[in-house]
């Protein structure tokens, strides 16, 4: 559950997709049955099709807008939740609900909207804010996972077998990305279905700076152990970072959109850092 302030504030954004029924300069096909107008404006963001920049607002004003129109869709949104174990590092997990809460409140003001974990277990699809607390209970009952398929597993499982609803599609991935496989593999299966995603990256603090002075590692996925020194931490730093670089450098490039979200300090900024740091990465945007 979120707050009545944070819910405030929320009414006033949307999901940003391809998908979604407000296109900001993305392909408007006339599909059977589907109507397209004119909307409002807004402005442009780099990766907007030019063709749908408005010139002449440009020539009156020297500043760029997109023409954001509206159309009839069948739109399903699809939040998949880590509840895998190493998730448990730096109240990663309880910022994940928090960042899924917020997500499938803004969801379900008109959209149909389902929520899995990466174990295989999801909730019914539901539509409508009257709804929205089955959805709620269902994020905030999910346990950690017994066994861990990974990452890229869980993503393909998902992309390959679940029978989606007709029509557009925006998945909404919450998850640190830990996973030794190759993530490629994941993202195709995503579009081999025809599916617009947005992945929002948990990183905790531990995860990102860890002590530099000697340390006992756990894994937390195979539950391995290693004892360290500074340089294996030094080491270490330098590949978190690469990794980082590469993740969200693949993901931009196949199309889909990534934020890198920190887990707050505190358990009071939960919701406030959420909030923020998705309209800061664009993930939600004003109606």
């Amino acid at each position: 559950m979120i707050s009545a302030h944070t819910r405030a504030l929320l009414d006033r954004y949307a999901l940003a997709s391809k998908a979604l029924s407000r296109f900001s300069g993305e392909r408007l096909a006339k599909e059977a049955g589907q109507s397209v107008e004119f909307y409002d404006f807004r402005p442009y963001q780099p990766g907007d099709e030019l063709r749908y920049v408005d010139w002449k607002v440009y020539a009156r004003t020297e500043k760029l807008y997109t023409r954001l129109y509206q159309a009839e869709r069948n739109i399903a949104l699809y939040v998949v939740l880590d509840n895998s174990p190493s998730m448990r590092l730096g109240s990663k997990a309880v910022f994940a609900k928090t960042v899924a809460n917020v997500l499938s409140y803004v969801a379900q003001r008109d959209s149909l909207s389902q929520v899995f974990l990466l174990d295989g277990s999801s909730n019914r699809p539901v539509q409508g804010r009257a709804s929205i607390s089955q959805t709620w209970a269902f994020i905030d009952r999910a346990k950690e996972a017994q066994v861990s398929t990974g990452v890229v597993n869980s993503l393909k499982d998902f992309a390959l077998k679940t029978r989606f609803k007709a029509g557009a599609g925006l998945v909404l991935v919450i998850s640190d990305l830990f996973d030794a496989g190759s993530f490629e593999t994941a993202l195709v299966a995503l579009k081999t279905r025809g599916l617009d995603a947005s992945f929002i990256h948990i990183m905790a603090d531990a995860d990102l700076h860890p002590d530099e002075e000697q340390l006992e590692l756990h894994d937390l996925e195979s539950g391995e152990k290693l004892v360290v020194g500074p340089d294996e931490v030094r080491a270490y730093k330098k590949a978190v970072s690469e990794f980082l670089g590469k993740t969200r450098t693949t993901i931009l490039r196949s199309g889909f959109r990534h934020a890198l979200l920190k887990v707050p300090t505190s358990v009071d900024l939960l919701e406030r850092e959420a909030l923020s740091e998705l309209i800061k990465a664009g993930i939600l945007i004003r109606r």
